[in-house]
């Protein structure tokens, strides 16, 4: 798989979860914040498809895709950033050449998108009550 798309899903899932980082704290605007983060979370998402076909099969059976460290209470805010830096590290990895480790950061990432929206989701829930 070409590593120039995995590093163009990156680049735009890091664009993207700053955007949501800049409208969160400049507005505060729910949708936009929502819409950006989805689009991070969609790039991320495709990243990790394209990293696990140029992996094969080592990717699926990584230790670290089982481990339920992600299981614990998180916070919006500091998720998006935990998020933000797992990616950067992903990409300068991806560019280093580590796939192995770069798979790693951006499943992590990856579940930690997954956990925001699903916080945004349930205080959006909330709100309606």
């Amino acid at each position: 798989m070409s590593r120039d798309k995995i590093e163009a899903a990156l680049s735009a899932a890091l664009k993207h979860l700053e955007d949501s980082l800049k409208t969160l704290s400049n507005s505060g605007d729910e949708n936009a914040t929502a819409d950006s983060l989805w689009a991070a979370s969609a790039e991320t998402e495709y990243a990790v498809f394209l990293l696990s076909l140029t992996l094969g099969n080592k990717a699926e059976t990584a230790s670290w895709k089982h481990s339920s460290s992600l299981k614990q209470a998180i916070e919006f805010e500091p998720a998006l950033t935990s998020a933000l830096e797992l990616l950067q590290t992903g990409k300068a990895n991806l560019e280093a050449g580590n796939l192995d480790k770069t798979c790693k950061e951006t499943w992590t990432a990856r579940s930690l998108l997954l956990r925001a929206q699903e916080l945004l989701e349930k205080k959006r829930k909330e709100a309606k009550k």
